[in-house]
């Protein structure tokens, strides 16, 4: 059942992909992928604090919505959920790893 899921969300991301007019969802997760990735080479820590707070202007491009801290800790959750990022907490902080390169 949760393969299933996964395969169903990739397909949705992917589509999102092929038709961008569908929505803004991939295109958000992609964001959050890319804060964690640019904070990660910064810090040539390999890893990043990845603070939802820290993430909200990037994600929406400067312009969250009401929504915008509730759905970016729901777009980390996915990306954890595939796989693509990490969240281990380590010295008394939380540090997000990225896992593998986006498919999608």
């Amino acid at each position: 059942m949760k393969e299933e899921l996964e395969i169903r969300k990739l397909s949705y991301l992917r589509n999102q992909k092929e038709n961008p007019k569908s929505g803004n969802y991939r295109r958000y997760m992609v964001n959050i992928y890319n804060y964690i990735l640019q904070i990660s080479i910064a810090g040539n820590k390999g890893w990043s604090k990845a603070s939802t707070r820290e993430m909200l202007n990037f994600v929406y491009e400067g312009t969250p919505d009401h929504m915008g801290y509730e759905m970016v800790e729901k777009f980390k959750k996915t990306l954890r959920d595939l796989g693509y990022i990490k969240t281990v907490k380590a010295e008394n902080e939380w540090r997000t790893y990225i896992l593998k390169e986006l498919d999608f």
